[in-house]
């Protein structure tokens, strides 16, 4: 079974709890915004979310590692586009966004061991029971779901995420045959 989403209300919750460290808020607003997979994130560099000029840009298209295919330019939210005005304007471009706090470490992005244990211990915070059932992968996983929940729009999602097929998101997604079933019931023509 795949990692699970986030809720909406755990993304509002953990901003609150987040939003007097730097790393962690950046974290969690582009990685829910951006919906990309950790090697992906973790390598994302200043210059692909703030102009030249010190302006934030209004969508990121990134380069995905594992498929070598472009992502549609995903937009960022107001809350990604304010908690990078907060931490990044100082930064130089080719920074890495998400950049390691010690040592020779302050050069390269922190890892995604690193960026794992940051999620456990945002779902014990939370309260999650057991936080096995979460990963970075969930972060990828929020959004697409929640938008998948309010518009029923497989297609969509798959073209967010950079997938090929509609079968696979499908699973990514954890559609079944009994919910595909169940939004056909709500439909009368």
């Amino acid at each position: 079974m795949g990692k699970k989403p986030l809720n909406e209300q755990q993304v509002k919750t953990l901003r609150k709890i987040v939003s007097d460290k730097p790393l962690h808020e950046l974290l969690l607003n582009l990685s829910v915004d951006l919906m990309l997979r950790s090697s992906d994130l973790l390598s994302l560099k200043v210059k692909d979310v703030m102009n030249e000029s010190g302006s934030v840009k209004k969508e990121v298209k990134v380069k995905q590692k594992k498929t070598g295919k472009t992502t549609l330019s995903i937009p960022l939210s107001k809350n990604s586009i304010d908690v990078i005005k907060k931490h990044l304007v100082d930064k130089e471009q080719e920074d890495y966004i998400f950049k390691g706090q010690m040592g020779h470490f302050m050069k390269k992005p922190i890892c995604s061991q690193q960026y794992a244990r940051i999620v456990k211990g945002w779902m014990k915070k939370l309260g999650v029971e057991d936080v096995s059932q979460y990963s970075t992968h969930s972060l990828r996983k929020t959004k697409p779901s929640v938008i998948y929940a309010k518009t029923h729009n497989v297609d969509a999602v798959r073209r967010l995420l950079g997938q090929s097929s509609v079968t696979a998101t499908s699973a990514y997604l954890g559609v079944s045959d009994n919910s595909a079933l169940e939004l056909a019931r709500t439909i009368n023509i």
